[in-house]
Order: structure tokens, then C-alpha cells, then sequence
């Protein structure tokens, strides 16, 4: 095997054990908190909200300094330390919550390790783009293709074995996890070879000019409405509707986001490399959109556990159209050494659909929860898929309005 090959399986590894090391408790957290930690729907919003929040502070500084350094590397490493601190963070205020008095203000302490673990995934602008450093033009959009296979198929792992562990042992385990992962993914990522970039340094100028790309804008406005309506749905509370409405079990969490996961894994490898050439990205992010905003009408009808894996499936199938053309849009057109810089942009301004996602959620559910002192707010649930379809059909329009010529086909 050449060094190339080589070094380019030590990033994929890397990149599943990234992704992996923070998607072990998400498909049960809102409800730990709600449930377990006593916290309201919209601390439980900001819980889920803050690991964008902090994405959305931190990207574009990230990218721009990783550009003038000309280091990629350095910055996931520093990611990684993130994640394992992150984990044996939550590791411990789960520890607290099991005994019979539960201490006061662990809700904020999982909002600050959730936000924690924001900071971590917000070097993904580096890892995204230490990644597409060797491809140009159009293998761009093949290369983002090819690396969210690892990025997604992670999460689709994580979230499963979590969800068992938290159903079966108790959530300390998938916390745990989550830390065993980071150390590993930080011992590989050590062995990866970084090569860095050639060109004129970033600088003020250079900046504006990449912030002012046409498809860096159009990809970056997409982004943050997919991601909002990801983060008020399925990343936010799906999973409440799911428990408290549905009966699902706890370990059952862990299948609903495989249903999500999966087909956006598999449709995320064939959106840049067969679909988009051949219809064109126009159509493919249409299309995409127009799944997101079915799947939120059909939410509410879901009355079973088989239903709600169907439509989690079209949700995700949606995303795996959308991800990897919005992400290619970002950098295609950049110099290599301004990626970091345009990445940063890109994640940062998706960030924001991250942190308004799920704060949003909780503001809607308590507003449309009926009665006071409800204890199933079924129809604040529904109110808040409602405004999630609204935001995809936006989606849908903007789409066309702002996918040029080039971009579609």
C-alpha cells in the first residue's frame, strides 16, 4: 500500500471515530434531560441547541487561523482532547443522577458539554478540508461524498450501540463510549500526514474575497435550513415525540436514528458522484428539500413505531441529497489554501440552523402546549413539525432561486 493510500485510510478512520465519539447519546438525549435531569422543553432546546451554538462562534475563526497557520491537523487533534473531555463530562453527571438525590444543576452541566462537544465537531472545518486538500474543480463534490460515508455510517453505529447501552446498562455507557472513541480517534489521527498548503497566505482581502463566492453563499444559506429543520425534528424532538406519545423504549431511540442515518449515508455517496451529474444539482437539492418538508407533514400522523421509522427514512433520505452538493458549493471554487477560511464560513452559518433548530422546537412546543401543566404536550409536538415543513418548502424555493446555471447541471 502507498503512503497516499495509506494516510488516506488513517483520515477515514479518523473521521468515523470523530463523528462517532459525539453521536453515541443524542438519540436519547432530550429526553434524558427532560426525564431524568427534571429539565424544561426549552433547556432541553438549548442542551441540544448549544453544540451548534458553539459551532457557529468558533468555525470561522477556526478556519481562517488554520488557513494562516497553513495547519490542519493540529486543529482536529485539538478536537479530539475536546470530545474526550466532552464525554467524561457527561460520564459524570450521569454518575450524579443515579443517586438518590439528584444534585441541582446538572441540566446546565450537560449544556455545557453538549456545547463542549460543539467546539470539538466545529473543527470539522479542518477535518473537511485537510480531507479535500487534494482534490480540485468538480472532484470536489465526489471527494464530500466519499467522506460523509464514514461521517454518517458513524452515526448510524454510535447511535445504535448508544441507545443499547443507555436502554439496557443506563446512559453512562454510551457516554462512556463516546470517551473510549475520542482517545482512540486521537492516537490514530496522530499518524495521519499532513501536507500543507501552497499559495498566498490568507489575509483580510483574501477573506472578504471568499465570503463574497456566489456558491459558497447559496451553498451556506441551503445548509442552515436543511440543518434547522434536521435540529428541530429528528436531532431534537422526534425522540420526545417518540417516548412520550408513541411509547417508544429507550434502546428503540437508538433504531429511529438508524432509520434516519441510513439512507442519508447511502444517498449522500450517490448525490455528488451519479445523481447530481446526471440530473443536475438543481433538481437533486429540490428534491431533497422536498422530502424534508413531506417527512415533517407526516410526523404527526405517525401512530406506531414502524410508521416513524418510514418517515425518519424519507427525512434522512432528504439530507443524503442535500449534504454533500451544499458542502461541495462551499469549497469547489476556493483555492486550497482559502478552504479553511470558506469552510469555516460554510459550518458557522449552518451552525446557526444547529443552535436556532432545536431552541425554536422547545419555544413552539411550550407555546402550542394546550392546557397548562399538560403532561404530553402532543399538540406543541405538532405545532413544531408544522414550522419545520414551512422552513423546507422555504428550502425548496431558495433552491432554485439561488442554484446558478453551473450549479445546475
Amino acid at each position: 500500500m502507498n503512503n497516499a493510500r495509506k494516510n488516506e485510510r488513517f483520515l477515514l478512520v479518523s473521521v468515523f471515530l470523530f463523528w462517532f465519539s459525539v453521536y453515541t447519546y443524542p438519540s436519547f438525549l432530550t429526553t434524558y434531560a427532560t426525564n431524568t435531569l427534571g429539565a424544561a422543553k426549552t433547556m432541553a432546546g438549548m442542551i441540544v441547541g448549544s453544540y451548534g451554538l458553539t459551532q457557529m462562534i468558533l468555525r470561522i475563526p477556526l478556519g481562517i487561523v488554520s488557513d494562516i497557520l497553513r495547519k490542519r491537523k493540529l486543529f482536529v487533534m485539538i478536537g479530539f482532547a475536546l470530545s474526550i473531555v466532552s464525554a467524561a463530562g457527561l460520564t459524570i453527571v450521569a454518575m450524579l443522577a443515579g443517586r438518590d438525590k439528584i444534585p441541582s444543576g446538572l441540566a446546565e452541566a450537560v449544556l455545557i458539554f453538549r456545547g463542549m462537544a460543539g467546539m470539538m465537531a466545529a473543527t470539522w472545518v479542518n477535518f473537511s478540508v485537510l480531507y479535500a486538500s487534494s482534490y480540485k474543480g468538480d472532484q470536489v463534490a465526489k471527494a464530500m461524498s466519499r467522506i460523509i460515508v464514514p461521517q454518517c455510517g458513524s452515526q448510524v453505529m454510535a447511535m445504535l450501540i448508544g441507545a443499547q447501552l443507555a436502554g439496557r446498562l443506563g446512559e453512562i455507557w454510551a457516554f462512556l463510549l463516546a470517551a473510549g472513541a475520542a482517545v482512540v480517534g486521537l492516537i490514530i489521527m496522530s499518524r495521519v500526514k499532513e501536507q500543507a498548503p501552497t499559495g498566498d497566505p490568507m489575509t483580510v482581502k483574501g477573506f472578504l474575497e471568499v465570503a463574497k463566492n456566489p456558491q459558497l453563499i447559496s451553498g451556506t444559506i441551503l445548509a442552515a435550513i436543511y440543518q434547522l429543520v434536521v435540529w428541530a425534528t429528528v436531532q431534537g424532538f422526534v425522540q420526545n415525540w417518540a417516548r412520550d406519545v408513541i411509547g417508544v423504549t429507550t434502546a428503540q431511540l437508538g433504531f429511529l436514528s438508524v432509520a434516519n442515518l441510513l439512507p442519508n449515508t447511502i444517498l449522500s455517496h450517490f448525490s455528488g458522484t451519479v445523481l447530481a451529474p446526471r440530473f443536475g444539482r438543481r433538481t437533486v437539492l429540490v428534491l431533497g428539500f422536498a422530502a424534508l418538508a413531506v417527512a415533517c407533514l407526516l410526523y404527526p400522523r405517525t401512530g406506531s413505531f414502524g410508521s416513524l421509522l418510514a418517515v425518519q427514512a424519507l427525512l434522512g433520505s432528504g439530507v443524503g441529497l442535500i449534504m454533500p452538493l451544499t458542502m461541495a458549493s462551499a469549497i469547489e471554487t476556493v483555492p486550497n489554501e482559502k478552504r479553511g477560511a470558506a469552510m469555516g464560513i460554510y459550518q458557522a452559518i449552518y451552525g446557526v440552523g444547529m443552535f436556532i433548530g432545536p431552541v425554536l422546537g422547545g419555544i413552539v412546543i411550550d407555546r402550542f402546549d394546550g392546557t397548562a401543566g399538560i403532561t404530553i404536550p402532543v399538540q406543541g409536538y405538532i405545532a413544531n413539525f408544522y414550522v419545520a415543513m414551512v422552513i423546507a418548502i422555504v428550502g425548496g424555493i431558495l433552491a432554485v432561486l439561488l442554484s446558478g446555471k453551473r450549479e445546475s447541471r
